[in-house]
């Protein structure tokens, strides 16, 4: 019998993706799976006899067999896990690496190296503004791809103050390089990772132009990836590190929603493929 998947975006995200969504209802069909395109807006959730009902375009849904959840909203990842369905990634994987704050206060204290940090509000960002030094990063807890985050002395305070907006923050010492690397993990299964190099600045995000190239993990990198993969259960992520100018690899942070342009320029892997194949199986055990 086929299977029914949900693969929901918000309805920007929707447009910006078009091509990876139309991957993977291809990738589906040949896997006897109907994956239906759903928008996050469109979602509100009650209950009724001690059951949690999902109402999707104001009408009570027949709900699916899998839910790949590709917006950054970890209120309606909580929601639809509340029904049971097998979502992907788990709720508690949208909360904490969706917040760089939670990222390192969950991984603190577990053998992972990282820059130390200081979380503030937006007020005591404010507040605190003169005692933060010149070569510190400012980032918004909910930044993502390179935005809101700041190297101190590249801009102006209220420019910075302006740009994070309400958003707390992190604030890190820079660490060196203007290098990082993102390992694609699936499951516990290390993929791929890509190295990517600030063109300039010290941001080296692909959205912001930065080169990338495959990067081939040490045995010390293997195993400090999997100590970060014990500590969760992952679907599909990006796991990333800054490296430094003596080739240290520093935690920085998790995406849930990761991009997968990187791999399919530098890589013969069909990650939509593997995905949806990691996601059978997974279900099959549930």
């Amino acid at each position: 019998m086929e299977k029914v998947g949900w693969l929901i975006y918000d309805q920007a995200g929707a447009r910006r993706n078009q091509t990876y969504i139309s991957m993977h209802i291809e990738e589906g069909k040949k896997l006897g799976i109907e994956v239906q395109l759903l928008y996050a807006e469109k979602f509100f959730f009650g209950v009724k006899n001690q059951t949690v009902i999902v109402y999707y375009n104001q009408r009570k849904v027949t709900l699916p067999d899998f839910i790949i959840c590709r917006t950054i909203n970890p209120e309606l990842s909580f929601m639809l896990e509340q029904t049971k369905v097998p979502l992907f990634n788990q709720a508690k994987v949208a909360k904490i690496a969706n917040n760089k704050a939670k990222t390192y206060a969950f991984f603190c204290g577990k053998g992972i190296p990282m820059a130390d940090a200081v979380f503030l509000t937006a007020k005591q960002l404010a507040a605190e503004w003169d005692t933060i030094g010149e070569n510190f990063v400012i980032k918004a807890v909910a930044g993502h791809g390179g935005t809101q985050v700041f190297l101190k002395q590249e801009q102006d305070k209220m420019h910075i103050l302006n740009a994070i907006g309400n958003s707390d923050v992190v604030v890190q010492p820079l660490v060196p390089g203007g290098k990082d690397v993102r390992v694609y993990v699936l499951g516990n299964e290390i993929l791929a990772a890509v190295c990517r190099t600030a063109k300039e600045g010290f941001k080296s995000n692909y959205s912001l132009g930065g080169d990338v190239a495959l990067y081939p993990l040490s045995e010390e990198n293997v195993c400090l990836v999997k100590k970060i993969v014990k500590q969760l259960s992952f679907g599909l992520v990006g796991i990333d590190f800054l490296i430094d100018e003596q080739g240290k690899f520093w935690f920085n942070e998790i995406e849930d929603v990761v991009g997968a342009r990187m791999l399919y320029q530098l890589t013969s892997i069909n990650l939509v493929k593997r995905y949806l194949q990691f996601i059978l199986k997974k279900i099959e055990t549930i």
